[in-house]
């Protein structure tokens, strides 16, 4: 299960280019000079509810995926969530949940669910799973924090396992990507990876405003690309 997938910051700044707009008299007319929003990393984690996409299947061939953004409940409180669909259907495969806190994108677990729909895992991470809400760009975050997995249904019902994660994760900078036919702009790049290092070699995630995650590519040790996958055609923008 892989954790993935909240609110704007935004900077904006307007001065005051004459004296007159200014009260200070002079010139009858005033004019005014806005800077550019400078792009924040947080804003990429912002959920715009009810935008739906298909995402290409990992496995050559395959089916495409559907993905829902949505706010919906998990631990108690409405968090951010990506809900993944099978084969582009109604009928949820997993949901990844995550908030925007004052200490930063905390992410929450995520659900797993049976061919039918039904929710059959429960992950819940710990405190420890929180990017810094202003990363810039070349920054990395060491992340120590545990994920306890509880199953809901089925012969295993009501057992729990809980594993202890240690993973880096590096802000590589902003993107612009095309995709589905549009472009998307500021798009945070994010690398992963296990501490220490395993078979698995790092992710590359590429995270856009409003719809979550929009590309992912997975490699090995060696840094061949063993999996990946990205928007394919947008279905709904709200």
């Amino acid at each position: 299960m892989k954790p993935f997938q909240i609110k704007t910051i935004l900077l904006a700044t307007s001065m005051c280019a004459a004296l007159a707009a200014c009260g200070q008299g002079g010139d009858d007319t005033a004019t005014s000079t806005t800077t550019a929003t400078a792009p924040a990393f947080a804003s990429c984690f912002d959920v715009t509810a009810g935008v739906a996409y298909t995402m290409t299947d990992p496995d050559a061939g395959g089916v495409s995926d559907g993905v829902l953004m949505l706010k919906e409940s998990f631990e108690g409180a409405v968090r951010s969530a990506t809900v993944e669909l099978q084969n582009a259907t109604s009928v949820r495969s997993s949901a990844n949940y995550w908030s925007q806190e004052s200490n930063g994108i905390r992410f929450w677990g995520d659900l797993g669910y049976d061919g039918t729909g039904a929710a059959e895992l429960k992950t819940v991470f710990s405190n420890g799973f929180v990017l810094p809400l202003n990363m810039q760009a070349g920054q990395s975050a060491d992340l120590s924090y545990n994920a306890t997995s509880t199953y809901l249904s089925g012969s295993q019902a009501g057992e729990t396992e809980t594993i202890a994660l240690h993973e880096s994760w590096s802000f590589e900078g902003f993107e612009t990507l095309t995709l589905g036919g549009k472009t998307f702009t500021n798009v945070c790049k994010i690398k992963s990876s296990s501490i220490p290092a395993g078979e698995d070699g790092p992710s590359t995630l590429w995270f856009a405003k409003g719809f979550g995650m929009i590309r992912v590519q997975h490699t090995d040790d060696k840094g061949a690309v063993v999996e990946e996958s990205q928007l394919e055609s947008i279905t709904a923008q709200p």
